[in-house]
């Protein structure tokens, strides 16, 4: 069995990693991802958790679909969303534990 240098493996993931690295540079799309983590929500839900308007929601919902970070499946009127990215799932798994170690003043307990 070969066992790989980490540095060659970033190296040779570096431009999808920083492709998917820019997708979740924005607190909205971490907020919606992290909801889509625990699995498929709709646009109004979503619109309900962020505050935002249902326009800003699907334009930052564009974003992650046009990065293939999200799919979509419609249903009658409601499009439901969810992670279609195992690379996003995994980064989410690590921030989701990341977040779980700190209190919200960003310390560590």
């Amino acid at each position: 069995m070969k066992h790989t240098d980490p540095i060659d493996d970033l190296r040779a993931n570096a431009d999808r990693m920083a492709a998917i690295l820019r997708l979740l540079a924005n607190r909205e799309r971490l907020i919606m991802l992290c909801r889509l983590s625990a699995g498929e929500a709709s646009v109004n839900e979503l619109v309900e958790l962020t505050g935002l308007a249902q326009s800003a929601v699907s334009q930052h919902l564009g974003v992650l679909r046009d990065g293939g970070a999200v799919a979509v499946r419609a249903d009658a009127q409601t499009r439901y969303y969810r992670i279609a990215d195992d690379m996003v799932r995994s980064i989410f798994d690590a921030l989701c534990e990341a977040c779980g170690e700190q209190s919200p003043a960003g310390t560590t307990p």
